[in-house]
């Protein structure tokens, strides 16, 4: 008797965005000059000072610093954390995409629904926050090697070192991070306009 192959999961596609602060507002806000105003700091000369973001977090912040190299521009997992709005920062210039859906995404299979989840082209010139809760896969780099300091704090990075549990997924401490094709049975890709 020969063996059957498994069925193969119906890949879904999403179209990654250029960032705009309207655009992206729904998640957080960008580190970066659009749409700031400068505030009244005039101690030297050539010197502008911007507010970009609040910093929100629960506990003691500290900073990862991740090299992401080029992968497959294909979800596996959505994460989320409830703890601190999390920072997203390029050293050196170079742009990544983020994948992200709302802290209220409709849920479908345990999972954020796919027509919730939107990518994002973050260009090298500014950085992004989101917001606590809002589900988001970690960087994709466009240039092999690229730098970003991203913000967490000790439980967080405890719990994303844990081994996966059965469904190949992290619950615990402030980490929530779930797989895509082990609760969906499906493949959603990024393309690029």
């Amino acid at each position: 008797m020969a063996a059957t192959a498994a069925p193969e999961a119906a890949t879904y596609t999403i179209t990654a965005e250029m960032l705009t602060a309207e655009r992206f507002a729904p998640f957080g806000q960008i580190l970066g000059l659009e749409g700031q105003e400068r505030l009244p700091i005039d101690l030297y000369p050539n010197v502008d000072v911007f507010r970009p973001a609040l910093i929100h977090a629960d506990t003691d912040i500290e900073w990862l610093l991740t090299r992401t190299g080029i992968r497959e521009f294909r979800l596996l997992f959505l994460e989320r954390h409830t703890q601190l709005a999390q920072a997203f920062i390029p050293l050196g210039g170079t742009p990544f995409v983020s994948a992200m859906a709302p802290a209220d995404a409709r849920e479908e299979d345990g999972f954020p629904a796919l027509d919730e989840i939107r990518a994002f082209i973050i260009p090298g010139d500014c950085g992004i926050q989101i917001n606590a809760g809002v589900w988001h896969e970690p960087p994709f780099g466009l240039v092999d090697g690229s730098l970003q300091l991203i913000t967490s704090h000790q439980a967080l990075t405890k719990g994303l070192g844990t081994e996966l549990n059965e469904r190949r997924e992290i619950a615990q401490l402030d980490v929530e991070k779930r797989n895509l094709t082990e609760r969906t049975g499906k493949v959603l890709r990024i393309s690029f306009p």
